[in-house]
């Protein structure tokens, strides 16, 4: 089980990733950060 603070760290970088892929124009990227935002939903919903 992860801390709260290691929530906010996911909850954090959940969202600069999602700034990031509206701002991707490489779609090979936007596709990487796709694969991390869910990832980090994964966590974030456990």
């Amino acid at each position: 089980m992860i801390s709260n603070e290691e929530m906010i760290i996911f909850i954090k970088e959940f969202y600069l990733l999602l700034n990031e892929y509206q701002k991707c124009e490489d779609e090979a990227l936007k596709k990487q950060i796709h694969n991390d935002i869910l990832f980090l939903s994964e966590i974030i919903e456990h």
